[in-house]
């Protein structure tokens, strides 16, 4: 069992152990880590350290796609879910919940709820959870 000491060597063997991150790490990244208490709690570096280490790396991943995801929905304001065109802004001070459809797709919202409605109670005797009166 080889201990790590040096937060370089820890990078570099990371960086060579868990090849599909999304990205490097530095040593200064490791650091920042120790100081943080996160990794090296004994004073080096153990198997389980990388594991928290591309724990933190994916994390970091999903909160960047989350806030990518939030800021290009607030650009392009809100889409119809029906048939994905952009709605008009809505002032500011408008009361009540803003429109989730278009004009042209809000008569169909009915029967489209029912279709999905109508779906999933097939695709539930399909499998089998439903077994009241069989």
């Amino acid at each position: 069992m080889n201990l790590i000491t040096c937060a370089e060597k820890f990078a570099d063997t990371f960086n060579l152990k868990v090849p599909g991150a999304h990205r490097q790490v530095s040593a200064d990244d490791i650091r920042e880590m120790t100081a943080c208490g996160l990794i090296a709690r004994y004073g080096y570096f153990i198997q389980l350290d990388i594991e928290t280490t591309r724990a933190i790396l994916q994390y970091e991943d999903l909160r960047r796609k989350r806030l990518t995801d939030t800021v290009q929905e607030s650009k392009d304001g809100h889409s119809c879910k029906l048939c994905g065109k952009p709605l008009r802004i809505e002032p500011e001070g408008k009361k009540g919940r803003p429109r989730h459809y278009c004009p042209e797709c809000q008569p169909s919202r009915a029967r489209e709820r029912h279709r999905r409605w109508r779906a999933r109670g097939k695709q539930k005797t399909l499998t089998g959870t439903k077994t009241l009166y069989n």
